[in-house]
């Protein structure tokens, strides 16, 4: 039996080799030198190493188990039956020695060894791929990250002289640890990102591919992504993007950019100052035909842009809204969602390009896909897109795109079972509508849109945002221009259990600036409703100590608050000042930080709410702070903001029909000729407020016949008061006089021209420069203006020793 054949094989090495197990075992068990007989083909290999190396994992196992084959055997190249088996990528042959986990063998310590060695660093590279896949990491991972499995892998990755072949195992070793998280932080600590981004350049696809997948996987560690910026990272992966017909390396580096801007201002700056980046993506979105891939595309640029000025403009600036928004025309959900979100990235909080993205016809398109999708999701996204198009400031196409959207969605966007985006914006967008020029607080009233609202107050675990957004829209709807009360809304809120609601907010919320909003929505509801006022103060859990702390808060927004709160409790109601001044009072020096303030915001409204609670403020003269504040509204008519603008005139409106001696004093310092001018405002908020102030107004003698100047000098005003304040509150007498005045022969109707602007700019400048004086030497016992009945609090007479003196400081702000 030990008779060796030409190729200097015996029996036993053929049935080794060929796995006739029970022959081994007949050939041994009759002769036990067989058992390590070595061939005579000048390999020396014995049996164990023939089976090993031919796979036949019975033979072998017989020969281990119980034929106690010599573990340490080892052939001429002084290989083992590991390197031997794993040269010929006999897996089941390895697993099996490793499952014996015999010290004799160390099959992982040779595997690994195996990876340094040119003529084994294919064959190991192979073997590890297979014992490092997701059934087998249970069962080797930890072992082989103990054996210093991917400090080896690494060192192949970087040695110049290893084969492609080799490093592309390599390569798919690390993607298969990788997804774990023990191996994924391994391949942290070994610093392996250098190297991986050493297979993106200059080499085969089977290379830069994986590489680029593996680099997406690690880039969700920070330590990760700084290495791939350091290292040239982003280059490499930009030059990939050119690959334009090898769609899959395509997706892979965009996935990996993705996740390397993600929430990374610092990155998303890195990516955006490659020169070629942004090309790039924009060529892509007009070559690829893959619906996956132009998806991917537009998921990096709202990626890539997302709260990223500079990359939004730069992104704009290469043509590529036009191609995103053809996007959302493909009938592929996936290609609709990516592009509606990169266009809602690319106008997020960027005035520019939300006027661009309008230009081009984003919203038509967005508002197509909002009517015709019943599909929640892509309703959300968007409806999204569209709000971050309406921006925060341009007030006309925030009012423009609310109401293309329409009321009743609005309100089904407050539907309870649909996500929290779609009832800020609902809330949001309802708001706007309810405000302005055009407002639609009826319409809303009509559609029964404060039900939705209140019940989400009434929700439990409501967020923040959502419930400040919904109190400020439900103030808009029951507070109309001129300080007029919207009284179907107000009964609306009432009789869905609002009031409680408010409370609760005022007095339970965890954030002050949602106490004090609630406190101001809760004044605006009951604002002139006796039924609702009485519902509140009879409350248990109602008190003004709750806005009174509040007017003393660090946060300015709060204090602010707070005082337009206990203006709108105060506003002609006598026992609700009494009951302010009992629970503690207010004092002038609460409001002095904002009337002082060179933000017209905060002295505007501070302005009002002093002249509102003067009779209650005790630490200084009624007189004086009723002046002070007067003159800061009237001042900031001349604002050149129309947000200020609109609320000086809608303050001034207010006040005019409050108590008596305020709308003479208004009046006598010129506030006539300012509204006039604002009544030829660009902005028709600005209209608005100023008609109804000047309507107001002229009811006062004086006024009357201020205001029939005004529009003697330019009769066209006269057509835009009638027009805004006409149907609000106009003096029957002031419109009967300037019909008489038509009638006996007024100019014709016609624009203004440049003569008549000057006049009045004289009579502004005359007008303003009246003295203070005048304003409060009016007798506590007049009516008010308009045949309203005073207020009924006793007045304090004002006589020329205790008026204001023309030399007077009233900190006005610098214009």
């Amino acid at each position: 039996m030990d008779e060796f054949d030409e190729n200097g094989w015996a029996h036993v090495h053929h049935a080794a080799y060929n796995g006739y197990y029970k022959s081994v075992n007949r050939f041994i068990k009759s002769r036990e030198d067989q058992l390590e007989l070595e061939t005579q083909d000048g390999q020396q290999l014995t049996p164990l190493l023939l089976a090993c190396m031919n796979g036949h994992v019975e033979t072998v196992q017989l020969l281990v188990e119980e034929l106690h084959a010599n573990l340490k055997a080892k052939d001429r190249h002084l290989y083992g039956a590991v390197e031997l088996a794993a040269s010929k990528n006999h897996i089941k042959v390895v697993e099996y020695l490793l499952n014996l986990n015999s010290p004799d063998l160390q099959v992982w310590n040779n595997l690994i060894k195996g990876l340094s060695q040119s003529e084994l660093e294919t064959s190991c590279a192979r073997a590890l791929v297979e014992l490092t896949t997701e059934e087998n990491a249970d069962l080797y991972l930890e072992s082989f990250l103990k054996a210093g499995g991917v400090q080896a892998i690494v060192g192949l990755l970087k040695n110049a002289l290893s084969s492609e072949e080799s490093k592309v195992f390599a390569l798919s070793v690390l993607l298969n640890l990788v997804r774990h998280p023990a191996g994924s932080e391994q391949l942290t600590n070994c610093r392996s990102v250098p190297p991986i981004i050493l297979q993106l350049n200059d080499t085969p696809r089977d290379l830069y591919l994986p590489a680029t997948r593996l680099l997406e996987a690690l880039a969700y560690c920070e330590e990760n992504k700084e290495a791939m910026i350091s290292n040239g990272g982003i280059d490499s992966l930009v030059r990939l993007l050119q690959f334009s017909d090898d769609e899959e390396v395509v997706e892979s580096a965009l996935s990996t950019l993705r996740v390397l801007s993600s929430s990374n201002a610092e990155i998303q700056t890195s990516i955006g100052s490659n020169k070629d980046i942004w090309k790039s993506l924009v060529n892509l979105l007009t070559a690829i035909k893959n619906k996956h891939v132009l998806s991917a595309v537009a998921k990096t640029v709202s990626a890539l842009v997302s709260e990223h000025t500079s990359n939004q403009n730069a992104f704009v600036a290469e043509n590529g809204v036009q191609p995103l928004m053809e996007l959302m025309r493909v009938r592929s959900r996936e290609c609709q969602f990516a592009a509606v979100e990169g266009i809602h990235a690319l106008a997020d909080g960027n005035e520019g390009n939300q006027s661009i993205v309008t230009e081009h016809g984003c919203v038509m398109v967005l508002m197509r896909l909002l009517k015709r999708s019943r599909a929640a999701d892509l309703r959300t996204k968007t409806a999204g897109a569209l709000w971050a198009i309406a921006g925060a400031k341009n007030a006309q196409r925030r009012r423009s795109i609310a109401a293309e959207i329409g009321i009743n969605l609005l309100i089904e966007f407050l539907s309870e079972n649909l996500p929290e985006s779609l009832h800020f914006i609902g809330s949001e967008a309802l708001g706007v509508l309810a405000l302005g020029v055009r407002n639609k607080r009826d319409e809303i009233a009509k559609a029964n849109g404060v039900m939705p609202l209140v019940r989400l107050l009434g929700k439990v675990n409501t967020p923040g945002n959502i419930v400040r957004s919904v109190l400020q829209t439900l103030r808009a709807l029951c507070l109309c221009l001129g300080f007029r009360p919207h009284v179907h809304n107000q009964e609306a809120v009432t009789k869905e259990g609002g009031l409680k609601f408010l409370i609760r907010y005022m007095v339970q919320a965890r954030q002050d600036i949602i106490k004090v909003e609630a406190a101001y929505t809760l004044g605006c509801v009951c604002l002139s409703n006796n039924a609702n006022m009485k519902a509140v103060l009879d409350h248990k859990d109602f008190s003004f100590l709750h806005m009174l702390r509040q007017l003393y808060d660090e946060d300015e927004e709060v204090h602010l608050l707070a005082g337009a709160a206990l203006a709108v409790f105060a506003y002609n109601n006598v026992t609700n000042q009494r009951n302010i001044a009992m629970s503690g009072g207010v004092r002038y020096n609460a409001f002095l930080p904002f009337l002082e303030s060179k933000n017209e915001e905060q002295s505007t409204y501070a302005a009002f709410q002093v002249v509102v609670l003067s009779r209650i403020i005790p630490d200084e003269d009624q007189s004086l702070t009723s002046a002070t504040g007067i003159k800061l509204l009237v001042s900031h008519l001349n604002s050149n903001n129309e947000d200020i603008q609109t609320a000086a005139a809608n303050f001034i409106g207010g006040l005019a029909h409050t108590r008596a001696g305020i709308p003479g004093a208004i009046i006598s310092i010129g506030t006539i000729p300012l509204l006039g001018k604002l009544l030829m405002s660009q902005y028709e908020t600005v209209q608005a407020a100023a008609s109804v102030a000047l309507g107001y107004l002229s009811y006062d003698s004086i006024g009357e016949r201020q205001l029939l100047g005004v529009c003697r000098h330019d009769p066209f005003l006269y057509e835009v008061i009638q027009f805004h304040a006409g149907k609000v509150k106009l003096s029957p007498q002031f419109v009967e006089r300037w019909q008489h005045c038509k009638m006996i022969g007024l100019p014709p109707i016609t624009k203004k021209t440049d003569q008549l602007l000057s006049v009045e700019k004289k009579m502004v400048t005359a007008h303003f420069a009246l003295d203070a004086e005048q304003a409060f030497t009016i007798a506590s016992t007049n009516e008010s203006p308009g045949g309203m009945a005073s207020d009924g609090m006793p007045e304090r007479k004002i006589s020329a020793s205790t008026s204001l003196r023309t030399g007077t400081v009233l900190r006005l702000p610098i214009a």
